[in-house]
């Protein structure tokens, strides 16, 4: 496994799961990894043996922002935000502490989810 001085704050680091699928995180401060998480119900912070559960962890370098740092601090503040896979996964919340624009996915399910709240049964207060 790579030694946490191997990575710089704002790298996208990733881990195979499920065969070909990857799950991704970003490199904050002291080599912990922030991820959103499906298995913890949202967005944690973690050691890099955490992330990476006895699995080889690729790093993409810092994706294609250069504000490294500013990614790290984005990815950090996100800690504890609820996980949804279609609306709020790991490639979102990269995309996000690199302040690249939202997916159609992402705003696809905005939209749902706020239109399901329109019209849902109303709640007492």
């Amino acid at each position: 496994m790579n030694d946490k001085y191997d990575y710089r704050p704002g790298d996208v680091v990733s881990v195979r799961f499920g065969g070909v699928l990857r799950h991704y995180g970003v490199v904050t401060w002291d080599g912990r990894i922030v991820s959103n998480n499906g298995r913890y119900g949202g967005v944690v912070t973690q050691s890099l043996s955490a992330f990476a559960r006895g699995r080889e962890i690729t790093n993409h370098g810092p994706g294609e922002s250069s504000g490294d740092y500013l990614a790290a601090s984005r990815a950090h503040r996100r800690v504890g935000h609820d996980y949804h896979l279609t609306g709020s996964n790991c490639v979102h919340f990269v995309r996000h502490a690199h302040g690249r624009s939202p997916t159609i996915t992402q705003i696809a399910r905005g939209t749902f989810e706020a239109f399901k709240d329109m019209m849902g049964p109303k709640r007492r207060w």
